[in-house]
């Protein structure tokens, strides 16, 4: 049996409004693509060369559109759509890849890279992730993509430096339960011109014998150690306000100073979000 009803005019109106709205959207980003034209433009007449990629400024945009953003549709889908069409404008400047640690899981790894570099960018896995460091640190302007894993089967950030392939990037950048595309990972790129200060910064270091116990109580964060015949390898976050030196003397107060420390880049901090019950979501916008 069927049943004909004529429609709500209520909800004509409404889906009048959703189409006025998506003409809007739509004329909206083809003016802000028409800017991304002038800045290349410009950047080009100025001798600049290939991608610039801009931690940074991503890290600003999207703590804007985390403060601002209200009602039901999920943060993270409207990051998702965000992050499309950065990397849509990041690639009107030039072509780049995206190298992916295949000692990870393929797929949770190809859900990472596809949330935040797209469907438009090519993808590559050229091995472990020594590989993908290696690799990029040879690119013009490529990206690697590695797991972050608390216990690391190599050090592969031994190869990493600021010269060369370094840490840009830390994933997700929005941090919830159950979220899409939630492997932890680390964005490596050959150094990026004019970056500014990161919140946080990276460093190798390694020791002879165990790694400092009471080293998390300093305040620096071990992201992932490798067990060497000999001592212990660390990759290590502290504050972007602390140096080298600093590192160094927090780690010798730990009970241990580290044989070798030296910097291997830096990111934007992170920001958590708690969804209560209700569905609104909660965010913590601090930075470290």
């Amino acid at each position: 049996m069927t049943t004909d009803q004529a429609p709500s005019p209520a909800l004509d109106a409404l889906r009048q409004r959703i189409d006025t709205i998506d003409a809007e959207l739509h004329r909206l980003l083809m003016e802000r693509v028409r800017v991304i034209d002038g800045i290349v433009a410009a950047k080009r007449a100025s001798g600049a060369d290939g991608v610039m990629f801009r931690p940074d400024r991503e890290a600003d945009m999207m703590r804007r559109m985390v403060e601002r953003h209200a009602g039901t549709l999920p943060l993270t889908s409207v990051e998702h759509i965000w992050r499309e069409i950065i990397t849509a404008c990041t690639r009107l400047q030039g072509d780049f890849r995206v190298f992916i640690d295949g000692s990870a899981d393929v797929a949770d790894m190809r859900d990472l890279a596809r949330f935040y570099f797209g469907f438009s960018v090519e993808m590559d896995c050229p091995g472990d992730a020594s590989d993908v460091v290696g690799t990029v640190a040879a690119s013009h302007s490529d990206l690697g993509l590695v797991a972050l894993t608390e216990r690391s089967e190599i050090p592969w950030w031994r190869g990493l430096g600021l010269e060369g392939a370094q840490i840009i990037a830390r994933l997700p950048f929005l941090v919830a339960h159950e979220r899409p595309a939630d492997l932890d990972g680390l964005v490596i790129s050959r150094p990026v011109p004019n970056a500014g200060e990161p919140d946080t910064r990276v460093f190798d270091a390694r020791w002879t014998g165990l790694l400092p116990g009471s080293l998390m109580n300093t305040g620096i964060e071990v992201l992932s150690f490798f067990r060497t015949a000999d001592g212990v390898d660390a990759l290590l976050a502290a504050s972007g306000e602390m140096s080298e030196a600093d590192v160094l003397a927090l780690c010798a107060a730990a009970g241990a100073e580290p044989d070798v420390i030296r910097p291997v880049g830096g990111y934007a901090s992170p920001i958590d979000i708690e969804t209560d019950s209700d569905g609104d979501e909660d965010f913590d916008t601090g930075a470290d």
